[in-house]
């Protein structure tokens, strides 16, 4: 639904953005003030939340920009990339080696990204935002989770928000001088209404309920949670716009090798049980026969 309320905004992608994440920031303020929730957040776990909000920005812009320039399908497919990041980013922070079946999901991933490009694609340029999107989610996700489990998810959507909307308020000066030239677009009344929609449901309700799901299951889990979206997606988007959602069998042969690499890689821990093998795991010692 975010790549159809945005495509209805008439708002450039930097706008949307700004106009977001001050109006989640206000709203999710207001809130903690009425349950009288502490805000109360060690400095450098601020700094940090300050900056995954950042991040968060940059994720939500390149969101804006592929709908703008692409279509809801394209978008939702690049986006679907974010568990692939996720499954190589991880490793790094945590400091562990991708195992086996991490690497060969990526590469099953990227080819089927290849497979949509190499057909002389259209929208290029929209996918090509939709993934980079994937990977500062993928960043954001793994980040969080980190907090998660120490603060209220409301004071960690607070602090991302805060972070969120000073990095776009400080970028906006510049967005509006030499890359749009122009002044500050008026919302219409349905921008606005639109925009409250995405601040309300999906930036505090939806991404708030996201963090607090991250006390219980991992960063590659709540990547691949949403991964169902291209295909609901894709059909309601149908409904809106018809066939400009129509693309061709490149694009949909790349689109399921995606989602096949995504959904096979938890599949495969679950059959062979590769998560209980650690580096130091050991095969069973057969039994002595009598």
């Amino acid at each position: 639904m975010i790549p159809i309320i945005n495509i209805y905004i008439s708002l450039s992608s930097v706008e949307i953005v700004f106009l977001r994440t001050l109006s989640a920031l206000i709203i999710v303020f207001i809130v903690l003030m009425i349950q009288k929730t502490s805000i109360k957040v060690r400095m450098s776990h601020i700094l940090m939340l300050v900056f995954t909000g950042f991040l968060t920005a940059i994720y939500w812009i390149l969101f804006v920009i592929a709908a703008k320039k692409s279509n809801t399908s394209v978008t939702l497919v690049g986006v679907a990339t974010t568990p692939i990041w996720v499954s190589f980013i991880y490793p790094v922070i945590s400091k562990k080696k991708p195992t086996f079946i991490e690497v060969m999901t990526g590469l099953s991933a990227l080819f089927g990204v290849y497979m949509i490009f190499s057909s002389g694609f259209a929208y290029s340029e929209g996918m090509f935002a939709a993934i980079l999107a994937a990977f500062f989610a993928a960043i954001v996700t793994i980040l969080t989770s980190k907090f998660s489990k120490r603060y209220h998810y409301l004071v960690i959507t607070f602090y991302q928000m805060c972070g969120a909307f000073f990095a776009t308020a400080a970028f906006l000066p510049y967005y509006l001088k030499f890359v749009k030239m122009e002044a500050f677009s008026m919302p219409t009344s349905l921008d606005i209404i639109l925009i409250l929609i995405l601040a309300i449901v999906f930036s505090i309700i939806a991404y708030s309920s996201i963090v607090k799901v991250m006390i219980k299951i991992s960063p590659f889990s709540v990547s691949l949670a949403n991964n169902l979206s291209p295909i609901y997606g894709g059909v309601i988007a149908y409904l809106f716009f018809g066939d400009s959602e129509l693309m061709d069998i490149y694009f949909y042969g790349g689109a399921f090798l995606i989602a096949f690499a995504i959904l096979a890689m938890p599949l495969a821990k679950f059959i062979f049980r590769l998560d209980e093998l650690g580096p130091s795991a050991s095969p069973p010692k057969p039994k002595a026969s009598e």
